[in-house]
């Protein structure tokens, strides 16, 4: 069985108001070795007019005409993708994450309609020794990542809480940017296939096609992780993209001390992120991926970056890639210091050569 077909049929099995549904539609999408998809279709069009014509299912129904067996199979794949959401049970996100190891799926819907999502297994390291040590073992360089070469997936758990005792500025700020830079890459990665997931579904419902009810749901559960209509396809546009690394690296240096502060090596608190209520405290993470995903996701949610998501999608209607050292300019607010700390993270930009970051990427999935 197609391994689509079959994560449709184990979420429709959990939810019983879609489950007859999808479990028969299944049967209709799969098929058999041999068999053409005409062939296929005729074949699942006549198991299903068997029990028609033995008279099983012939229960006559007021006010509705006779249903010819060969449309019955076209109706139900309609009525499937009109099928009303609101009336779907609550469902525990923990049960789609099936692999082991593996961090549990983004968004509840991804496992069973999402793309296909890269496995990064948490790394926890208690020394900056022992993190030398890892990145050496993978033969993982800044210079190799700036000449393009693909960055391993390593996602280390948190900052090493004896970096701030590495004496030499350089090498302690090196292994600061090659502990983010590989978390960068995968939250971008995933939010970068959510947003062409959702571009594939934009065009399909531009052009009248349905979508259905597992890719509605996915949808609908997008929309309200980033804080929009579920129908509003420009606004959603505009949020799920990705941040370029070079402007999150800089920001991360300045608000951390390049992993030196004691919220980032006590929370993981690396982008100056405050507890709702409180002026001071900073927000604790339980990894560092948690604290880069929450950082993103503000500067894609949140009223006050209204304009730099508008200049990305500028960029991005001109065929540019987002670009750090010139988005950095919208976030005037992010800081009380205004203009300053923006041309103060501009010049770490420049001085740390960190817009090469920007063309970085993980190996082939």
């Amino acid at each position: 069985m197609n391994v689509h077909v079959a994560r449709a049929v184990d979420f429709g099995q959990k939810y019983a108001l879609v489950g007859v549904f999808s479990v028969s539609l299944a049967g209709g999408l799969t098929i058999p070795a041999g068999m053409t998809l005409a062939e296929s279709r005729q074949d699942h069009t006549r198991r299903i007019a068997a029990p028609v014509q033995a008279g099983v299912l012939d229960v006559p129904v007021a006010g509705l005409p006779p249903l010819d067996p060969a449309e019955l199979l076209p109706r139900l794949e309609v009525a499937i993708a009109e099928l009303p959401l609101a009336q779907m049970p609550p469902f525990d996100p923990a049960a789609l994450a099936s692999d082991a190891g593996a961090r549990p799926m983004h968004g509840r819907l991804a496992y069973a309609a999402g793309p296909i999502r890269r496995q990064v297994t948490p790394m926890q390291v208690t020394s900056t020794n022992e993190l030398a040590r890892v990145f050496d073992q993978h033969d993982y360089t800044l210079d190799q990542a700036r000449r393009g070469e693909p960055v391993p997936a390593l996602q280390i758990d948190r900052v090493p809480g004896d970096l701030v005792k590495v004496r030499d500025g350089n090498e302690r700020k090196e292994l600061f940017i090659k502990t983010l830079l590989p978390i960068l890459l995968e939250t971008n990665e995933r939010i970068l296939a959510d947003r062409q997931h959702l571009q594939r579904l934009r065009q399909r419902h531009t052009t009248g096609r349905g979508l259905s009810v597992i890719e509605r749901m996915w949808l609908a559960e997008v929309a309200d992780r980033y804080g929009t209509e579920v129908d509003d396809f420009e606004e959603l546009a505009l949020r799920v993209d990705i941040v370029p690394p070079s402007m999150a690296i800089a920001q991360a240096g300045v608000e951390s001390g390049w992993g030196t502060s004691r919220a980032a090596r006590t929370s993981n608190a690396l982008f100056g992120q405050i507890q709702p209520g409180t002026r001071q405290l900073p927000q604790p993470f339980s990894s560092v991926a948690d604290s880069v995903e929450a950082y993103i996701h503000n500067l894609n949610t949140h009223f006050a970056y209204t304009g730099f998501r508008a200049e990305r999608a500028r960029l991005r209607a001109q065929g540019r890639d987002p670009d750090g050292y010139h988005l950095i300019g919208q976030l005037v607010r992010y800081s009380e210091l205004g203009s300053g700390y923006i041309k103060f993270v501009r010049g770490l930009i420049r001085e740390n050569r960190l817009s090469d970051f920007d063309r970085a990427r993980l190996p082939p999935i």
